[in-house]
């Protein structure tokens, strides 16, 4: 496969979908936070929002005992989840790089537990798409600059954050379409 196939498989996420994922994202960070399973998998299934529910996902969400590593692997995921939510114009700004995300605001635009998600999604409005390519790139560069220090067996760079800006690169990847890969399979390559 050339990397002309690639790109033709680079088809962006709408708004709606990225109003969806955000919103199964939620369930599944709060889950990893302590939030009662039940009540999540209920809601999502309330309002219609389960099938967008990675397959991972509902395993997590169905599972009564997930190991620590699932658990640690969904509490990240809400620094993709910045991503996402500022895409669709939910939240004003993505943060740093080297610091774990605020969490309030967040919290503050999605809806709580067994309200209804209609208005979140139908309100989620796209940023421009060259203001999300900019952010893109900028994630991705820093993402590559990191790994290399890694192989390089060199520092980090300063204001870069391994653990977040895989994330952001992961959530970037998923909203851009990323050689069409769902949820549970994006790479992130640099």
């Amino acid at each position: 496969m050339g990397i002309d196939d690639y790109e033709n498989h680079d088809i962006p996420r709408t708004a709606d979908e990225i109003a969806h994922r955000c919103l199964a994202l939620h369930c599944v960070i709060a889950a990893s936070h302590g939030v009662e399973r039940g009540e999540l998998v209920d809601w999502l299934k309330e309002e219609q929002l389960w099938e967008f529910v990675s397959p991972i996902e509902q395993r997590f969400l169905l599972s009564d005992s997930p190991t620590e590593r699932e658990i640690a692997n969904a509490t990240w995921r809400v620094e993709a989840q910045v991503a996402l939510l500022w895409s669709i114009g939910k939240i004003p700004d993505l943060g740093t790089l080297s610091e774990q995300c605020n969490t309030s605001p967040m919290v503050d635009v999605i809806p709580n537990l067994g309200n209804s998600t209609a208005d979140f999604i139908e309100s989620a409005e796209l940023r421009c798409s060259e203001l999300i390519s900019d952010e893109y790139e900028k994630v991705y560069d820093a993402h590559w600059k990191a790994r290399d220090a890694v192989r390089r067996n060199t520092s980090i760079p300063d204001g870069v954050d391994l653990g977040i800006v895989q994330e952001r690169h992961y959530g970037f990847n998923w909203l851009t379409g990323y050689c069409g890969q769902e949820w549970d399979a994006i790479t992130t390559d640099t």
